[in-house]
């Protein structure tokens, strides 16, 4: 059942004029107020991987049951996945509820009429909501950003409001291009800022996170939406059986695991899987600190996450069994722990252990050269490794176990690191120094025999080379 209460974009937006003097937000219940929300029958069932405790069901499910969005054809929405320009520009133009024709001129040189964002994105240059960048692309399949995001709402509103003088946001100087739409966004109470006051502006948006963007602004101008019915899934054939005992292949957060000795916990991400054939896996280990694994939607999980959809993988994100230090390199346990979730999970979901993947960050990545290849190496046949700013192997002449030649034949392993990844250049992580370690680890296993490639990108440090490791599991998977 499609509600249009809403779908004047100039009337809506136009509520939402407000002169910025303030730091912090302005609550939303500083809006018009409208009818009572009521409960309204949905007319499509949950989307896969979004159960009713995810984070954003309600939002998810509005933009669902209101057709702004009918997420993937396996019925997934992939709510921890960045979400494009493109899609981007299709959600708000579906929100506006106006009607477009787009004709057949080309705005962008990106985004030809066979592209599925076509009409959206001509229509938001036809209201002078994007002008696209200065190389004549629209970008319609780069991520969005907090600042571009914000900078599209403002213009949408057709406001013109008066920003601080004084930047409320440490990382946002008055002078940036994104400072005035910031800062209204801020002031809406549309979206919050973090717990350090800064806005990160150039921070990814996931697609989890638009959906409460436009849920906020639906409820600052419209009131709390309705209270939907949802029905029942109804499952047909083989879909989402895992061939093994695992049950259904789902998305869960924190699912408890034990091999007896040690005991943690792992994400799942396997919602957009099917039983058509057996999956490979690939397992992200988490740098010192546990980042990756408490906030992933910040990290670079969300990227991991849209290539296992694409490749047909399940991704799992594991937090290390060793409390007292929240590292996995420290301790032999921790990889045996590791080796122990792999051969868990590929028992209970019939999984393809010739296409294993393991990634790692900082420490992880130290983890996968030291312990899991290493030591435990025996739990699959093939796939390949990505180790980022990390991955050493310090004092050897030989594997701690030995590696069967099967698998020496069938992996790849291949290390990224940050030039500027050294104490020397001031971007390492304290004293230790990434290169070092890149180095160490790709000459150990390229001189075993092993296909091996070390990449050393100039002007990068320790934070900034992380996104380059799904850039490089990409290219790896591209060719497989």
């Amino acid at each position: 059942m499609l509600i249009t209460h809403r779908r004047r974009i100039a009337g809506v937006m136009a509520l939402l004029a407000i002169t910025i003097t303030l730091a912090g937000p302005v609550s939303a219940s500083t809006a018009p107020a409208a009818d009572a929300a009521t409960t309204t029958a949905c007319a499509t069932p949950d989307f896969t991987d979004v159960p009713s405790r995810a984070s954003f069901y309600e939002p998810i499910t509005w933009l669902r049951c209101e057709q702004i969005s009918t997420g993937y054809s396996n019925g997934s929405y992939a709510p921890h996945q960045q979400i494009t320009r493109g899609e981007t520009a299709q959600l708000l133009y579906r929100f506006s509820g106006e009607a477009h024709s787009a004709g057949t001129r080309i705005d962008f040189t990106d985004v030809p009429a066979s592209r599925s964002a076509f009409t959206a994105v001509s229509w938001m240059q036809a209201k002078g909501y994007s002008t696209g960048y200065a190389n004549g692309t629209f970008g319609i399949d780069r991520p969005i950003t907090r600042g571009e995001l914000s900078a599209f709402l403002y213009r949408m509103s057709g406001q013109g409001v008066t920003a601080p003088t004084t930047s409320p946001f440490p990382d946002l100087s008055t002078r940036d291009h994104f400072y005035t739409p910031a800062t209204w966004f801020h002031a809406t109470g549309m979206v919050s800022g973090y717990a350090d006051g800064t806005f990160r502006p150039h921070r990814a948006v996931t697609r989890g996170e638009s959906a409460q963007f436009l849920y906020a602004l639906e409820t600052r101008v419209n009131g709390t939406p309705p209270t939907y019915t949802v029905p029942v899934r109804q499952a047909s054939g083989p879909v989402n059986a895992t061939g093994g005992t695992g049950g259904a292949y789902r998305d869960a957060q924190a699912v408890p695991f034990s091999n007896g000795t040690t005991s943690s916990q792992y994400h799942l991400y396997a919602g957009h899987l099917n039983a058509s054939t057996p999956h490979g896996i690939m397992i992200h280990l988490h740098g010192d600190g546990g980042f990756e694994y408490r906030q992933p939607q910040w990290s670079t999980v969300p990227a991991y996450e849209k290539l296992a959809e694409q490749h047909g993988l399940m991704l799992v994100v594991p937090s290390t069994p060793d409390r007292a230090t929240d590292t996995w390199w420290r301790k032999d346990t921790s990889g045996q722990y590791a080796a122990d979730l792999l051969k868990d999970l590929g028992r209970k979901y019939n999984l393809d252990l010739n296409q294993v993947y393991w990634t790692g960050y900082s420490g992880g990545a130290d983890t996968v050269a030291r312990h899991m290849m290493n030591s435990h190496s025996a739990g699959w046949t093939g796939g390949a490794a990505v180790l980022v700013a990390g991955g050493g192997i310090y004092g050897q002449q030989a594997p701690l176990r030995p590696i069967s030649s099967t698998l020496m034949r069938n992996y790849e392993m291949h290390w990224v690191v940050g030039a500027d990844d050294t104490p020397s250049r001031g971007g390492a992580s304290g004293d230790f120094d990434a290169v070092h370690a890149a180095r160490l680890g790709a000459a150990f296993y390229s001189g075993l025999g092993m296909d091996t490639s070390l990449t050393i990108k100039p002007g990068l440090d320790h934070w900034e080379i992380a996104p380059s490791g799904p850039a490089r599991l990409a290219e790896v998977l591209a060719s497989r």
